[in-house]
């Protein structure tokens, strides 16, 4: 349920990342990168790479929670 959960965040998260990218690919390299961007392989490449991105990031932070969760029990003693 955990990973289904992280998955689904990660997809909502890495929808919008997806967007600006592009956005930002159309203003910093003009039309003719975005039209290479926007193109099939490289739009499905773009969005698995920003997507697992997103699963390491959330993943870590769950981490970072409980390594501090553990350090604070242990100074507690």
């Amino acid at each position: 349920m955990k990973w289904i959960i992280i998955g689904l965040l990660s997809l909502f998260i890495a929808l919008f990342d997806y967007k600006i990218g592009l956005e930002m690919t159309r203003i910093i390299y003009g039309d003719v990168v975005y039209k290479i961007m926007t193109s099939l392989p490289f739009s499905i490449i773009y969005f698995v790479i920003v997507f697992i991105m997103e699963i390491l990031i959330i993943s870590l932070f769950q981490k970072i929670i409980k390594i501090r969760k553990i350090i604070d029990f242990v100074m507690r003693r």
